[in-house]
């Protein structure tokens, strides 16, 4: 990894893409609740009923064309 030099941060370099240095940055993530919203969400909209009935279909199908 190159060293990291006044000249390297402001000077815009090859084709004036410059490299971006991030200072500080803050994050809270909330890994479950994420998760918990998107299973939520996924039930809400009807998918897993739609993948459920997929997935029947489906078994159903190779059943009745495989040998």
């Amino acid at each position: 990894m190159k060293r990291m030099t006044p000249k390297n941060i402001f000077y815009p370099g090859v084709l004036a893409l410059g490299i971006c240095v991030i200072f500080a940055q803050q994050a809270t993530p909330d890994i479950l609740a994420d998760f918990s919203n998107a299973w939520n969400n996924f039930v809400s909209s009807g998918q897993l009923v739609a993948m459920i009935i997929g997935m029947a279909l489906g078994y159903l199908i190779r059943m009745f064309t495989s040998y």
